[in-house]
Order: structure tokens, then sequence, then C-alpha cells
């Protein structure tokens, strides 16, 4: 999504780095950094200088500024919701296909000599008692084009490769085309009128679950669309 500008000049969403300089002076002294970001935030009128001659330059927020946070927290939110609405409806689709499913978990991985902890957003395995049959996959959910494209470039979905014969990338309808994602991966779509559904099944790889991934699963509790009961103990 291309950003707009505002009847301010101000592009809507603001940058990356200039929503994190507005926090930072919203949060802070305001001390200035005088560099192009400040140039931006104040020809913008998102930033005013604090008068002072006893004090170094610092910038206060405006009212527009003070909405443009607003704006973006509220996007935020939206996006969180977004993320959380497909991650469940992938989670029950995989375990009405009977599979073990879990998506609160937190394992390490090791991927190109670097050990890193990795939580991918839908786990899920056969309910089996065979290694070689677990089929463990990974579908990791994409709400909007630049988390999807951040994702693309800086390849953290390959963290998962070590446990996880297939990944899937779930995308958000209408956020990008199935051709677009790379044939390493799988492409599910998810709309909330249409659901979850496959676009491009993934490719099926080799993978080994160690100890260490075991244990994150001992630890971790699985997904389940029924409501916990307390059981009696007799």
């Amino acid at each position: 999504m291309n950003a707009c500008a505002q009847p301010g000049g101000a592009p809507s969403p603001l940058p990356r780095g200039h929503a994190a300089r507005l926090r930072h002076y919203w949060r802070s002294q305001g001390w200035a950094c005088h560099d192009n970001v400040d140039i931006d935030l104040l020809r913008w009128g998102l930033i005013v200088e604090r008068p002072g001659a006893h004090v170094a330059s610092c910038f206060t927020l405006t009212e527009a500024g003070r909405n443009a946070l607003g704006d973006g927290l509220e996007r935020n939110r939206r996006a969180r919701n977004a993320h959380s609405e497909a991650t469940e409806a992938v989670a029950r689709h995989l375990a009405s296909a009977g599979r073990l499913v879990f998506t609160e978990l937190s394992v390490r991985t090791e991927h190109e000599g670097r050990w890193r902890s990795c939580k991918p957003d839908v786990f899920s395995l056969v309910r089996g008692l065979r290694a070689d049959h677990l089929a463990p996959q990974v579908h990791e959910v994409k709400v909007r084009r630049a988390d999807l494209l951040g994702e693309l470039r800086g390849a953290k979905i390959e963290r998962y490769r070590e446990l996880a014969a297939s990944i899937y990338l779930v995308i958000a309808d209408g956020i990008a085309e199935p051709d677009e994602i790379p044939a390493a991966y799988g492409v599910a779509l998810y709309a909330p009128d249409a659901g979850f559904r496959i676009a491009r099944a993934a490719p099926i790889g080799d993978y080994t679950l160690e100890t260490r991934h075991w244990m994150a699963l001992a630890k971790a509790t699985p997904f389940t669309s029924e409501p916990t009961t307390a059981q009696l103990s007799l």
C-alpha cells in the first residue's frame, strides 16, 4: 500500500523512521537530532521547536503530530486484530483436519551458523507415532503487504526450515498474488468471508526434530477450538 499525503503534507502512514522519531519525542524530553527526519517532521507541521535560551534545542509534538501517532496506533491495532483472526482460522482448519496444532510455540533453531528464537504463527504436525510420518508444517500469516515483503527480503521464514517439512505463507486477500511468492513456499489465502484456502501446495523437504524441538513442544499448549473444561478427580 502506497502512502498518501495528508492535508498538511505528511504521508499517511508515516515512514517507519519518522513514526519512530515522533514516538521518541512523545516519550522523551524531545532533544533534537537535527537530521533529515527532523526537517521532514518540521516541514509537515508534526513538531515545533520548544523555546528556551538555557536548554538544548528541543522539539514537542503539535496537535497534528499527536493525531499522526494516534492514527498509526489505530492502524497497528487493526492489523493485529486481522492477524489474530487469520491465525485462528488457519489453526482451526488444520485442527479440523486432525493435525496437532500450536499457535504459541517458541523454539530455538540454527540458521547460517547462528541460533535464533523462532515463533511461527502456526506450527502443526500429524498425530502419529512414526517420526517420518509427522509431516510438520509452518504457516506464517501476513495481513499487510509491507510485512510480507519484509519477510521475504529478510528471509526470516527460512529459520523454520529445520523443523518443518513444508512452509506456507498465508496472505490476506488482495495484498499480493501467489506468483509473487517464491516457489520454495506454499501459498494460502485468507479472507473473512471466504476463509482459508490453498493457492499453491508447498514443496516437501527434509526436516529433523531434535531434542530442543520436542522440549519446546512439550512446554507449549496445543491449540484447541473447544472450550477448556475442568476435569473431576475421583
